[in-house]
């Protein structure tokens, strides 16, 4: 086992930096998940590697304590299930600040269980996004899985007014953060590749950009 699965207690998660909708995620719990991850052929040099949330009971361990989830409303059967919140912004320029615009949820597809995953199944307990592929490779979307604002649903998540606040913040600060970083890549009106290939230095990535 590499030593940057082993530091984080055997359990992880991979990211391509460059990719969207939880597609070029990987969620290493086995042998076997990490074993398919390292025989992929990558097009970009460099990857994030994280911790990885899952029961409190088998997350990695990282210097700075231990994440895990603590999920949905438990179920009729006792069952809970990982979820994320997803809110989106914008900025009223009729009253020079951020508003919300758009609020909901998704959750995975099976139970977050007490015991790690076995095999290839860690994707399924912790991966929240609802795109996948169909039999004939065309993205769709599972729409079963999603939670949208409505009194039946969204109580399943347990969330106060203090957490759709903190939603609200990190949304918000996101979106300046990275309208700022892009103002200062462009400060002298051109792309700035000195300040971009100091922050990612993924020469597949750059080679792209200036084609």
């Amino acid at each position: 086992m590499p030593l940057w699965v082993k530091s984080l207690g055997g359990f992880a998660v991979v990211k391509n930096p460059y990719s969207n909708a939880g597609q070029g995620v990987w969620t290493i719990t086995t042998e076997e998940e990490l074993d398919d991850f390292m025989k992929l052929d990558y097009k970009y040099d460099q990857f994030i590697v994280q911790s990885l949330i899952g029961n409190s009971k088998w997350s990695s361990i990282t210097t700075s304590g231990q994440f895990y989830h603590v999920g949905t409303v438990p179920d009729k059967s006792k069952k809970i299930y990982v979820a994320d919140l997803r809110m989106m912004v914008h900025y009223d320029y009729t009253i020079g600040a951020f508003r919300p615009l758009a609020l909901y949820a998704r959750r995975a597809e099976k139970p977050l269980d007490d015991n790690p995953p076995s095999g290839k199944e860690s994707w399924k307990m912790l991966g929240t996004n609802l795109s996948y592929k169909d039999k004939n490779g065309n993205w769709q979307t599972d729409t079963k899985r999603l939670i949208v604002v409505a009194q039946n649903s969204f109580n399943k998540l347990g969330l106060g007014v203090d957490d759709l606040i903190n939603a609200y913040m990190q949304a918000v600060f996101a979106t300046v953060a990275v309208d700022k970083l892009a103002q200062r890549m462009m400060s002298n009106g051109n792309f700035d590749t000195e300040i971009f290939m100091s922050l990612c230095k993924d020469k597949a990535l750059f080679d792209e950009i200036l084609m």
